[in-house]
């Protein structure tokens, strides 16, 4: 019996280290899009943090000349920081979202030529079969036959 061989097996073990590379990129886009999170979410503590602190001072209380202006600065860096951080978490997620894009394209063709090859394994194992039997078929009739001819 001879074994199956798969035409396109190199080209199938091409997409099966295309779609490890593409999920070493997701891998990489999914822990940028998580670290942005995490910035996103302190720098939005920071900010309510921070207009927490403006909030308590009051125009009657005594405060050194420019505190109120300093603090109204503060509140305007933070909320600046964490529209910049949102508008960077979104971004990660945007690239992210296109590495697992990249990535089912890769294992969708990889599965694509894997269910190639099982059918043609399967259709091979269909033809071996078959001519198994018309070899234990021939040689049965040959048996027989010389059977036949001897006295």
């Amino acid at each position: 019996m001879t074994q199956f061989r798969f035409r396109l097996h190199s080209l199938l073990e091409l997409r099966e280290a295309l779609e490890k590379m593409q999920g070493r990129e997701l891998g990489v886009a999914d822990g940028k899009a998580q670290d942005r999170r995490d910035e996103s979410v302190a720098s939005e503590s920071q900010l309510l943090q921070v207009q927490a602190q403006a909030g308590h001072a009051e125009v009657g209380d005594t405060h050194p000349a420019g505190n109120f202006h300093a603090m109204a600065l503060t509140v305007a860096a933070a909320r600046q920081r964490a529209i910049d951080d949102a508008a960077a978490l979104a971004e990660a997620e945007a690239r992210r979202a296109e590495e697992l894009a990249r990535y089912n394209e890769a294992r969708t063709a990889r599965r694509a030529l894997e269910k190639l090859r099982d059918r043609r394994e399967a259709d091979w194992q269909v033809d071996e079969g078959r001519r198994e039997r018309a070899e234990t078929d021939e040689v049965a009739r040959r048996t027989i036959a010389d059977r036949g001819k001897t006295p």
